[in-house]
């Protein structure tokens, strides 16, 4: 990759998102792109330490530092509609965990595969499907979740006083104040087996759900006023990836209704936003309709030649290149296929943002993210009449 102007990407970065929100988009924006520090973990041209997820993930002071290498990085190398370079006023990070914290919280292991981020085993599989509710509601900072704010909290006042490369750090809202989706952390706790449990036992189904739900709520409202932020906001960004694993009915009867309680009780009038990876794409004119979501953020597979009509020119759609092709591809593949996703008609009403497919794993090419900027700067742009 040639050396980035950043003077010049951020001046144009700023002007397609003055355009963008303006609803008169000069092209597509690429990015901002789903990331996090494993990219920088576990990439050994990066981490020549050896650091693993582990020791990140329990020890706030490495943490800090390796959320400040990581995001210098993402700033210098990853080409994207972002500011690049160091930035004009303060860097920004938050604690990282990964996508187990939920399940912890409600007592599930964690376990640190070598070589990976850290995964949870369902814990109330098999016969000890009742030991969730024996346990009774954890409390919004017990266990992992009281290890987050004490990494929140050590993170805040390291970054009191602290500079790097002569900019201020600002330390983000952590995770416990959201959710990954009520259905996801149930089968994360339950496993599979929840999918039986929702045709041969549904009364256990519903008790687990109705469980979850409550536990969100009680945890996500304690955590803003911790946090003092506003305790029901009118726009929220949410997810339930699980959601791929049902048909409609069955989204319809017995996982819509625990989204609808949970936006009655944390969330505002909207429009939202949601983020789904996996085989969703039959859901979201249902969800669109039934819980005002107005911006997906999606993953593999998704028709992008039928989804336009499907949700309407209003809803935002952010997507891509999957992330396979992205690793394993060549250039002029991943070219090719962003060039087509381009070209499908997702781009008709101004509301389609290119990026990966979905979150982009460690040791991609760079060559193949360019790519797929490229095909953003040739064939996302409109023509104005």
């Amino acid at each position: 990759m040639p050396p980035i102007d950043f003077a010049r990407h951020n001046e144009e970065v700023r002007l397609v998102w003055e355009s963008y929100r303006a609803g008169r988009p000069m092209r597509v924006p690429f990015g901002p792109l789903g990331i996090n520090p494993r990219i920088w973990v576990l990439d050994p041209r990066l981490n020549i330490e050896g650091i693993t997820w582990q020791q990140f993930s329990n020890d706030p002071e490495l943490m800090f530092q390796v959320c400040l290498r990581y995001r210098d990085y993402v700033a210098h190398t990853i080409p994207q509609d972002c500011e690049m370079g160091i930035p004009a006023s303060h860097w920004e990070v938050h604690t990282e965990f990964g996508n187990v914290w939920e399940e912890a919280w409600l007592g599930s292991p964690i376990i640190y595969p070598q070589g990976q981020v850290s995964a949870t085993l369902p814990r109330y599989n098999g016969s000890r499907k009742e030991e969730i509710f024996e346990r009774g509601l954890p409390g919004p900072f017990d266990g992992i979740a009281g290890q987050a704010r004490e990494f929140y909290e050590y993170f805040v006042e390291r970054a009191h006083s602290y500079e790097f490369h002569h900019r201020p750090v600002r330390v983000l809202a952590p995770y416990p104040v959201g959710t990954d989706g009520p259905f996801t952390v149930a089968i994360g706790v339950r496993g599979t087996e929840l999918l039986e449990d929702m045709l041969l036992d549904e009364d256990y189904y519903h008790r687990l759900m109705d469980f979850i739900v409550e536990a969100i709520i009680r945890r996500v409202r304690a955590w803003r006023e911790y946090l003092g932020v506003e305790l029901k906001p009118v726009r929220v960004n949410f997810a339930d990836d699980d959601i791929q694993y049902l048909s409609l009915r069955q989204y319809r009867e017995l996982v819509l209704p625990y989204h609808q309680r949970l936006m009655a009780a944390l969330y505002g009038a909207g429009p939202h936003a949601m983020h789904l990876c996996g085989n969703v794409q039959r859901h979201l004119t249902t969800i669109v309709r039934e819980l005002n979501v107005k911006s997906f953020d999606t993953g593999f597979p998704i028709d992008f030649t039928t989804l336009r009509d499907e949700v309407g020119e209003d809803v935002e759609i952010q997507g891509g290149v999957p992330v396979a092709d992205l690793v394993q591809g060549t250039p002029v593949q991943v070219f090719a296929r962003a060039e087509a996703i381009l070209k499908s008609g997702i781009l008709r009403g101004g509301r389609f943002i290119l990026k990966e497919a979905n979150n982009l794993p460690p040791q991609t090419p760079l060559d193949n993210i360019e790519a797929m900027y490229a095909a953003a700067r040739a064939f996302g742009r409109y023509i104005r009449t």
